[in-house]
């Protein structure tokens, strides 16, 4: 009987059931975690009972919720990760020089999470929790997917259906194909209304001493404050910002 089989299968339900309450809005029943994770009932009942009981979902009136040690452990990734660790400083000193809210975003998937984050003196107009979890496709996801391997870049493209942007621009395979291009030579998106009305951002990728990508750097401003030709005028800072923290991770 190939017992690690089985127990490498659990554990891969339990985190599916856990991403199912990551992104429910709110308390989700237990057949919509079911559904949406394809498991059995029963299964997804004895999975949740358990994270219930370790602290790692919780019950109410309306259904399940992540529990509290989910928050320990963000909490705690906060505190060790190396590239949170070297971006903090780097990152409020770029928003002391430019103004502006800098952020860092790690690839998680075809996701992207915000891991870091300093907001400018006049903050921007929409909260941004740390953790949040936005597609690779707009915005500072976009130096992240034009880095990805072939294969991977290859698989996100298969059926793939752009958004229709803040801007009101509709999004294609062949426009996002030539935006990514252009971020492999110039090392860097400068975006416009993509993800929100009103913003502008310029993203640059975080190389680490062995050359992989570790993350993206980003800094952001509504365009009534700053404008397009001020922004890409922090370019190079922001570039430079980026090859620091690279080189401390």
């Amino acid at each position: 009987m190939n017992t690690s089989g089985n127990k490498g299968r659990t554990l891969e339900r339990a985190f599916d059931v856990l991403r199912s309450l990551e992104n429910a809005r709110s308390p989700i029943r237990l057949s919509e975690v079911s559904r949406e994770t394809g498991l059995h009932i029963a299964t997804t009942q004895r999975i949740m009972a358990t994270l219930v009981n370790s602290g790692y979902a919780q019950t109410s009136e309306n259904g399940y919720t992540l529990g509290p040690v989910a928050l320990a452990q963000a909490h705690a990734f906060v505190l060790q990760d190396p590239l949170v660790k070297a971006a903090r400083p780097v990152l409020t000193e770029l928003s002391d020089s430019t103004g502006l809210t800098a952020s860092i975003f790690v690839r998680s998937g075809f996701d992207r999470i915000l891991t870091a984050r300093v907001e400018a003196p006049e903050p921007m107009r929409y909260q941004f929790p740390i953790g949040r979890r936005l597609p690779l496709d707009v915005g500072a996801g976009k130096p992240l997917l034009a880095h990805l391997p072939d294969e991977e870049l290859q698989e996100y493209f298969e059926d793939y259906s752009g958004p229709r942007l803040a801007s009101g621009e509709q999004q294609t395979a062949e426009s996002l194909r030539s935006e990514l291009s252009e971020i492999r030579e110039t090392g860097y998106h400068l975006g416009l209304s993509e993800r929100v009305l009103g913003t502008v951002s310029v993203a640059a990728v975080i190389r680490s001493a062995r050359g992989e990508v570790a993350g993206v750097l980003n800094i952001v401003a509504h365009d009534d404050t700053v404008s397009v030709e001020a922004l890409r005028r922090r370019v190079p800072e922001v570039l430079r910002a980026a090859e620091l923290i690279g080189q401390q991770v």
